[in-house]
């Protein structure tokens, strides 16, 4: 009986040195929460957004599957992005690379939101290639849909 005793007081101290222990150490390793929302995160505002307008194509493969969506890039925030890019020039050179891209895609590649982000993902790394860099820095930074149809 006097054993069985004596293991449970060690048992239960050894628990209790565990636990504050534990507590101590999460807490001092916890990064510090100021202001409570998103703590040890870094935010960047969004820079300058240019609506590029919507396209209608069709999609490559078999059967007859059309794609049609409204897009908008969002930019560097340097002066000159927004003015290189509403330039009548460069926007139908955009508009073309967006739609050769588009021609490539099958139907299958866009139906799940990890094919979408790929083709978001394309669509940048295309137009950044083709762009000259505004300030040393690529100028597009995101490219963002309005909305997009499948059928």
């Amino acid at each position: 009986m006097k054993r069985i005793l004596i293991f449970a007081i060690v048992g239960l101290v050894m628990f209790g040195a565990g636990f504050g222990g534990g507590l101590i150490l999460g807490r001092t390793m916890a990064p510090k929460d100021d202001n409570g929302i998103g703590a040890g995160k870094v935010i960047q505002n969004p820079g300058p957004i240019v609506s590029i307008g919507e396209f209608t194509s069709n999609l490559a493969g078999a059967g007859r599957h059309v794609i049609s969506f409204a897009l908008s890039l969002e930019l560097v925030e340097k002066d000159g992005a927004s003015a290189l890019i509403q330039t009548p020039g460069w926007l139908m050179r955009i508009r073309n690379e967006i739609f050769m891209l588009i021609k490539d895609r099958v139907y299958d590649d866009l139906t799940s939101a990890e094919g979408t982000l790929q083709f978001a993902a394309d669509i940048k790394r295309s137009l950044n290639r083709m762009l000259p860099d505004v300030g040393g820095e690529a100028p597009i930074v995101n490219v963002l849909f309005e909305s997009i149809v499948l059928q």
